[in-house]
């Protein structure tokens, strides 16, 4: 019985010894909102980032204004914003501007080659409804912004993140280039996060703007935790990362579904200046799609590989490094399949469920 009595006694020591283990692990306290007492003059360069940004495109959108009518200056590439971006997306994004200009400053409207055809010699493009297209029938102040939000500004998050994570100033820095602030407004976004919002359940607060910012309040408060806690800060910046990457795929989603939509409802309007103004709508959403998708080629950190990316931009007639053939979209109805096979593509690739795909076709608003 002494022997019994004896076991029991260390038994019940060591489970003492245990919880008291259990107990002195440190935890992270994590706040229910961002909290930054320095916010903005930790993000001057990201601020910079996405002013610039915000100002070129709406030089793009100055151009396609006075397309056909007023001559149009070219359009300045910010320095700041070039030295984030991506080598590769930079050179393409130099020569997009040229493009674009020149087609503003196009004698005539956008001329569409017709089945089989080509654009003829010396063509520039032009207008397309209300939209200004190059004579491939891209518009390219599309391929400058939304392209931009990857090659740019989802590059610039992963300096950040691969750099100096010593102070939490850094997750300002996440948090600005997003495009977002630190009350996580919905009304308030710019740039990549108005696009996570649009693919977010504004009502419920869930969807990828609220993974974004619940994963930045986590590496904020990781980091101000210490050395305890960097496990829990690189899980969350990858979660982050991870929630722009599929907000940007999702959007792609988005726009392959309202170009079908757009074509097919164009297909019945007899009104030739109403059908070209549809077209034009139709080939605004089919560029936006292919910028987003080409944004993300050849970044180092994503889910997605460049080959699906590339079997992406394939399907979309816009090959990189190639001439695009995007006109055919506007000739040949079979290609419609084309956009309804990326949606299952994508959705295969980020395993979304058939209830999410059809929740990203709208656009959540505030």
């Amino acid at each position: 019985m002494k022997l019994r009595s004896l076991f029991f006694l260390a038994l019940l020591s060591l489970t003492f010894a245990a919880c008291d283990d259990d107990d002195n692990e440190p935890r992270l306290d994590i706040p229910t909102s961002y909290i930054s007492a320095n916010f903005a003059d930790n993000v001057t360069a990201e601020d910079a980032v996405v002013g610039q940004l915000s100002a070129m495109t709406s030089a793009a959108n100055a151009a396609e204004s006075d397309a056909q009518s007023t001559p149009v200056a070219p359009i300045e590439y910010p320095s700041t914003l070039q030295s984030v971006t991506l080598p590769s997306y930079r050179t393409l994004v130099t020569d997009w501007l040229v493009e674009l200009v020149r087609s503003a400053n196009s004698p005539t409207g956008f001329q569409n080659p017709g089945l089989n055809g080509t654009p003829a010699d010396g063509e520039e493009g032009g207008l397309l409804g209300s939209r200004l297209l190059d004579e491939n029938g891209l518009e390219l102040e599309q391929m400058v912004q939304k392209g931009s939000f990857g090659a740019a500004l989802y590059n610039h998050a992963l300096t950040v993140i691969n750099g100096d994570l010593s102070s939490s100033a850094a997750i300002d820095k996440l948090v600005e280039i997003h495009g977002t602030e630190i009350t996580f407004d919905p009304a308030k976004t710019t740039a990549a996060a108005t696009y996570s919002r649009r693919r977010s359940d504004l009502d419920n607060e869930t969807g990828f703007f609220y993974d974004i910012r619940d994963n930045l309040i986590t590496a904020k408060a990781a980091i101000e935790g210490g050395e305890a806690f960097e496990e829990e800060r690189d899980e969350a910046l990858a979660n982050y990362l991870l929630a722009w990457e599929k907000s940007n795929f999702a959007t792609v989603i988005y726009y392959c579904n309202a170009t079908v939509n757009q074509l097919q409802a164009a297909a019945s309007i007899t009104d030739e200046t109403e059908r070209n103004a549809a077209l034009g709508n139709a080939l605004h959403a089919y560029a936006e799609g292919v910028a987003f998708a080409h944004g993300f080629r050849g970044i180092s950190q994503k889910q997605i590989t460049d080959a699906q990316i590339d079997n992406i931009l394939n399907k979309l007639l816009a090959p990189a490094g190639q001439i695009p053939t995007s006109h055919r979209f506007l000739n040949e109805a079979s290609l419609l399949t084309n956009l309804t096979e990326l949606i299952s593509d994508i959705q295969a690739i980020y395993g979304f469920t058939q209830d999410e795909v059809e929740f990203f076709f709208e656009n959540s608003n505030p």
